[in-house]
């Protein structure tokens, strides 16, 4: 089926697997099923026109799956020639801002490929998912209002650049400077890419997951599909394990 949108002053609406409605006034957004709609109202819609064609996505999804592998084999490379590091105040600092840096151009990652598609992101900031797993988000809940291809390039968008930008240091680095510490801060923050790739805990993962397979999380947790109430409650028992093994860290 193709993917049909209608706006007027009030309302955005999107149809695709299902229908997306985006309450102007209030901001809410609301899903319904296909057969909410009537042919009536379904004469009203135009055919939605994505910002980029197939082809340019399954490039871009190549090229990023490329970058993945040649950095997770040279990482795999570093793990076995890096056999000892000394971590002195120099290291940590250069380790603190490779983070930071990275961590700002992956949320701008975000909410530039966004306002590309021509929407707005909510809000920057801080959160423990779980109750105690640290992470900074962008909020994209006008991803709704997005065809599924456009999602996954957005939730995506933040590890390409990351990964773009690694890559490319390491590069110079491996070649020309022989730092150390930035190897070092290559290997920490690639380590760090491949957890946020695992489809759990609210990482982008889970996020390009759930666009490919056309399925959203609601706030009511009996309500959501089997795949992702599975993922919820692989995320309840990490949360639960890291605690409990902290707790009995600081007992010892």
């Amino acid at each position: 089926m193709k993917i049909l949108k209608y706006e007027d002053e009030k309302y955005e609406v999107i149809v695709q697997k299902n229908v997306f409605i985006k309450d102007k006034t209030s901001g809410d957004y609301y899903k319904k099923n296909l057969d909410s709609l009537t042919d009536e109202q379904l004469s009203n819609f135009k055919t939605y026109k994505e910002k980029v064609s197939s082809k340019f996505f399954y490039l871009f999804l190549s090229f990023t799956a490329t970058m993945f592998m040649l950095n997770y084999i040279h990482l795999i490379k570093l793990q076995k020639e890096l056999t000892t590091v000394i971590f002195g105040w120099g290291m940590w600092i250069i380790i603190a801002i490779y983070f930071i840096m990275n961590i700002v151009l992956h949320e701008l990652g975000h909410i530039y490929s966004l306002k590309f598609f021509g929407k707005n992101f909510d809000k920057v900031g801080f959160k423990l998912n779980f109750y105690v797993f640290p992470a900074f988000y962008v909020q994209l809940n006008e991803t709704y209002m997005l065809s599924r291809n456009e999602k996954i390039i957005v939730h995506l968008f933040g590890l390409f650049i990351n990964y773009f930008i690694i890559n490319i240091l390491e590069l110079i680095n491996h070649f020309t400077i022989s730092s150390e510490p930035l190897t070092v801060a290559f290997m920490l923050f690639s380590s760090t890419l491949l957890w946020n790739l695992v489809p759990i805990l609210n990482s982008d993962g889970y996020k390009i997951l759930l666009a490919f397979l056309g399925l959203d999380e609601y706030s009511r947790f009996k309500t959501n599909h089997w795949l992702v109430l599975t993922i919820q409650i692989i995320g309840v028992g990490l949360a639960v394990n890291s605690v409990v093994h902290w707790i009995l860290f600081i007992v010892n």
